[in-house]
């Protein structure tokens, strides 16, 4: 029953974080539209036309009412942390099982938002740096942690002051909260595998500006699992 629950909870924020993904890159507001519409023909979707995963398939990936193609995103972000969050369950006892499901929440939100506008929503910095307060205060490494988190930020900041084009207030805010999450000396490691991901990209990519904040984040969720399983 635990994991059920737990599987089904991942739906339902995977459904909520489909609705904040496409507000965000369209620039529209959480809250206003309150219901969610079709982006085709605006209609005001039913409760029944939003339940995650089995509305798409009872659908057939169609809008009930224009008939235009629902995007795959929607199930696939659904089911993803449907599946994150009961494979945290299982593997993890309560505490870091739930700053998990957060982190993914986040990561995923990341990925999506830096690479469509190259922008890091500040919900993002901000979720991940109130649970690394809370979770270093119970781990007892908070002065250590915050030091660390702090001296990356200074540097950082530094960075975006003589290089303003080269890194956004976004990555700013972003690395030293990770930092802060993964702990003493794991932010450094964060640091490199985020920088070097980042490198490769650019490489293989071809491209002269890249969202760091997907890098960032990715590192920071894969770190935050491995060093707790």
């Amino acid at each position: 029953m635990w994991y059920s629950l737990n599987f089904i909870a991942g739906l339902i924020f995977g459904s909520f974080l489909n609705v904040i993904l496409y507000r965000s890159v369209e620039g529209i507001k959480l809250w206003n539209p309150p219901r969610s519409f079709c982006p085709n023909c605006g209609t005001t979707l039913k409760w029944y036309d939003n339940i995650p995963v089995l509305s798409y398939v009872l659908l057939k990936g169609k809008c009930r009412y224009c008939g235009v193609s629902i995007s795959k995103r929607y199930p696939t972000i659904e089911l993803t942390l449907g599946i994150a969050f009961l494979i945290h369950s299982i593997i993890f006892q309560p505490l870091i099982a739930g700053i998990l499901n957060v982190v993914i929440f986040i990561t995923i939100a990341v990925v999506y938002i830096d690479f469509s506008k190259m922008l890091i929503p500040d919900f993002a910095w901000i979720s991940i740096l109130l649970i690394a307060v809370i979770y270093s205060l119970i781990n007892k490494h908070f002065l250590l942690n915050m030091l660390l988190a702090s001296f990356i930020f200074f540097i950082l900041l530094i960075l975006k002051i003589l290089y303003k084009e080269g890194i956004g207030m976004g990555d700013v805010l972003l690395m030293p909260s990770f930092v802060f999450l993964v702990g003493f000396p794991w932010g450094i490691y964060l640091m490199l595998i985020a920088s070097i991901s980042g490198i490769v990209y650019t490489i293989f990519s071809g491209k002269k500006m890249i969202p760091f904040g997907p890098f960032i984040a990715l590192s920071g969720y894969i770190l935050m699992f491995g060093l707790h399983v």
